[in-house]
């Protein structure tokens, strides 16, 4: 408000590559449960340290703004308006204009003018509209709405006793440090202000024009809905596009595939981009909103890219959502997995009976162009590498690899001179190793890591291809071979991780589809002065392809088809 100046079997054998199973796909089901469509969502595009001292807005179609507020139910009350195309909106604090238009805390050389942060309060009014009849009475005059109601201020000063000096007979404030300004784009005309302390936030709304929908220029990128603009303990403004969450979905495809894709890979990832958003709604609701509109959450930049096709996979799957046993669900993408997906509990911790590895059959078939990738690392390179994320770690000597049973990497084990070990579990696999000084990415968690110029001496030189067993000329099918458990019991080879007997103990073999980057024993020690990291994919390999999903469209599958192959046990409902 105002504040008035006052995640065993023996046999000695080598491991080929498995075959899924088809899939018994059906169409799009009827509703099973009901669910409240979240029909809005609040994406946070500056927040935090990237927050805004000002953000201009411009109709790229539609004619003027309506001022006011977004309600508990995410619905926008309008409080005032403006014909002006172009406005700016400020934190309100005592801020200089320049040439170029920009408004910044300190004086610059190319001064164009001044916007102050202290006003007089001349009259108390009902309306806006009778706000804007006193204002124009004054030069300088503006209406302001505080705390549930309309007044008129005049100026805008740097101090309060300039605003004391100015002649102006009133009341001397300036606005908490919750409030906004608005000015028209490029001047220091003040429009309209907006106080309501931590109750309400300023809400900036396009006006249509009949029959179009309104779109607006924000930061060289066209969004459609309204605006939100929060100031929190008198830092610069959150700004927080409020959408419907199909045009949202509108401005998160052709970000996250390319347009040019068949229809039904696009249809695919629409769904799963609503999908992620309805699961995740109040994910960031610390800072004020859903999601943000990075990598954290999914690339939304609103709609420069998208097109009349991605349009229409969006409008196409409009309300279908996957769900599982009834609810919708925590899903996930990635653009290439390599050959296999992964269980979720082998990379986030949490196991999703949805989210269950698998040997992809069609990714392979589509160029990712990362197809196979390499890194060569020193162990200079990895110790420094973690002493640069604060490990107090000693030159490293060795590293020990683990592999899921589908074949991706579960942990790294560095062990130091002094005999520390550091383990890195999970998706931390992946990303320990990256370092943008160094220029080198660990792509995805289909990768392998060994010493270089040597490799596992009880591993075949390649993952997947036939079984081999000891005695035998002739290679079998994994399909083909079964060993008895401990308990007994047969187990077919080509399905499960198999601990072998070696002549050093024994080694977990991991069963994966054929892949050079992939060996098949897991905790072997590898030491050296150099590792090579070799690895296909790109992404935390959890539930669905991207490229896998275009490979499946290309083959004739339909998003459905797509959904349910990348994520087991689903539905796809449609809600209205």
């Amino acid at each position: 408000m105002f504040r008035f100046f006052s995640l065993f079997i023996s046999v000695i054998l080598t491991i080929g590559g498995l075959f899924v199973d088809p899939v018994d796909y059906a169409p799009v089901d009827a509703p099973a449960a009901a669910y409240a469509d979240p029909a809005v969502a609040r994406i946070g595009l500056y927040y935090n340290t990237t927050g805004l001292a000002y953000a201009n807005l411009q109709n790229e179609t539609g004619s003027g703004y309506q001022f006011g507020y977004f309600d508990g139910g995410r619905n926008f009350v309008a409080l005032g308006y403006t014909s002006h195309t172009k406005i700016t909106m400020l934190k309100n604090r005592n801020l200089y204009l320049n040439t170029a238009n920009e408004f910044l805390d300190d004086k610059p050389d190319n001064l164009k003018g001044s916007v102050g942060c202290y006003h007089v309060q001349v009259a108390k009014c009902n309306t806006f509209e009778e706000a804007q009849s006193v204002a124009a009475n004054y030069s300088g005059g503006f209406p302001a709405y505080f705390s549930g109601s309309y007044y008129v201020h005049v100026g805008n000063y740097f101090s309060a006793k300039d605003a004391e000096n100015s002649g102006v007979n009133g009341t001397v404030l300036t606005g908490s440090e919750r409030c906004v300004t608005v000015t028209e784009s490029g001047t220091t005309n003040i429009l309209f202000q907006f106080d309501y302390g931590a109750t309400r936030s300023l809400g900036v709304m396009p006006q249509s024009n009949p029959g179009v929908k309104a779109v607006t220029w924000f930061k060289g990128y066209k969004y459609y809905g309204g605006f939100e603009y929060t100031r929190n303990s008198g830092a610069n403004m959150t700004v927080v596009n409020v959408i419907n969450i199909d045009d949202y979905v509108k401005g998160v495809l052709p970000y996250e595939m390319s347009v040019s894709w068949p229809m039904e890979a696009l249809k695919a990832q629409a769904i799963c981009a609503r999908t992620y958003v309805a699961y995740n709604r109040n994910k960031h609701s610390t800072y004020g909103f859903d999601l943000c509109a990075g990598t954290d959450c999914q690339v939304y930049m609103g709609n420069n890219r998208a097109d009349a096709t991605s349009d229409r996979a969006v409008d196409e799957t409009s309300g279908q959502y996957i769900t599982y046993q009834g609810k919708v669900a925590s899903i996930f993408y990635h653009s290439s997995d390599g050959g296999a997906t992964e269980d979720s509990e082998n990379i986030f911790s949490e196991a999703l009976p949805w989210l269950r590895g698998i040997n992809d059959e069609y990714e392979h078939l589509v160029k990712t162009g990362k197809e196979s990738w390499s890194v060569e690392y020193t162990s200079s390179e990895i110790t420094s590498i973690l002493q640069g994320k604060g490990y107090s770690i000693s030159d490293v000597v060795s590293v020990t690899p683990t592999y899921t049973s589908m074949g991706n990497m579960y942990s790294l084990k560095f062990t130091d001179s002094r005999g520390k070990n550091f383990t890195f579990e999970r998706e931390s696999a992946r990303s320990i190793l990256n370092n943008k000084a160094m220029n080198k990415t660990v792509n995805s968690q289909r990768y392998s890591l060994v010493a270089k110029g040597q490799a596992p001496s009880s591993a075949p030189a390649n993952v997947g291809g036939d079984v081999y067993v000891a005695g035998q000329a002739e290679p079998y099918s994994p399909s083909e071979v079964y060993v008895i458990g401990s308990d007994g019991s047969p187990v077919r080879v080509g399905s499960n991780e198999v601990t072998v007997i070696t002549s050093e103990g024994s080694d977990t073999l991991i069963l994966g589809e054929k892949s050079p980057a992939l060996p098949l024993v897991s905790g072997v020690t590898q030491k050296g002065s150099s590792y090579i990291v070799q690895g296909s994919g790109w992404g935390h390999n959890v539930g669905m392809s991207q490229y896998g999903a275009k490979a499946m469209a290309e083959a004739g599958k339909t998003s459905v088809e797509i959904i349910r192959y990348y994520f087991t046990g689903v539905d796809v409902i449609a809600y209205n």
